[in-house]
């Protein structure tokens, strides 16, 4: 009885080992782990941003019919004037598939200087530009991280003429001017917040006319009419939430 007892427990010892042997043989089912999807990038948000850049003001002096007397001149050039634009902004994205729709506010101070010009009755007549500022549209197409637009919209500035002659100095225009703007420009994100883009942008506003009194020659009153275009090309730096 002893004997079957011990043949018994062998059995099964060996048993053991043969199904222990045959696990170890066999391919291992370890499950890799799981890792997150990143979210696909989107242009959707809102941004806020800093502009700086290239600005070129034209002001296009037209000499105008006096009131008593002659025409002050028969001619008046275009002032212009190179210098730096430095702004702030505004926006907000909408993406649906590659399309991407915005609206964004912007205002910049140009530091271009004064444009002046020497008229033939002896008049300086100056020209300066302090700001500028849009309210515009934005249509784009979105390559993954990299876009590239176009916009437009409403435009304002603050242009102001001075006219000196001896013994007198009118002013003329120092008031918020309306006009209209169009551009392009692309953009690039470095980070899903960080945004680094290029514009052009080409800005026209409304013609205004003058009138001041000159005594030089028996003119009497004269005037003329002033119409401001600017250009800028500015890089952007933009943080979307």
């Amino acid at each position: 009885m002893s004997a079957f007892i011990t043949r018994f427990y062998a059995g099964i010892a060996f048993a053991a080992c043969s199904i222990t042997a045959q696990a170890a043989d066999l391919p291992s089912r370890k499950i890799a782990p799981v890792v997150p999807l990143a979210p696909a990038f989107t242009w959707s948000g809102f941004y806020i941003g800093a502009q700086a850049g290239w600005a070129q003001t034209r002001t296009e002096l037209t000499a105008g019919a006096a009131i008593a007397g002659g025409a002050a001149a028969t001619s008046l050039p275009s002032l212009n004037r190179n210098g730096a634009a430095v702004g702030l902004l505004l926006g907000y994205n909408y993406q649906i598939g590659h399309l991407v729709l915005g609206g964004e506010i912007d205002g910049a101070a140009l530091i271009t200087g004064k444009q002046r010009y020497t008229a033939l009755t002896g008049d300086f007549i100056t020209a300066h530009t302090n700001w500028v500022g849009s309210a515009r549209l934005r249509v784009g197409y979105a390559f993954d991280r990299f876009m590239i637009y176009a916009t437009g919209g409403l435009a304002l500035a603050a242009p102001k003429s001075t006219v000196t002659g001896t013994g007198y100095s009118f002013g003329a225009g120092d008031s918020t001017r309306v006009g209209w703007t169009l551009g392009a420009g692309a953009e690039y994100t470095i980070t899903n917040n960080w945004i680094a883009g290029l514009e052009y942008r080409y800005s026209q506003f409304e013609e205004n006319t003058f009138t001041y009194p000159n005594g030089v020659g028996g003119l009497g009153i004269v005037g003329f009419k002033q119409q401001l275009s600017t250009n800028q090309v500015v890089g952007r730096l933009l943080y979307k939430f």
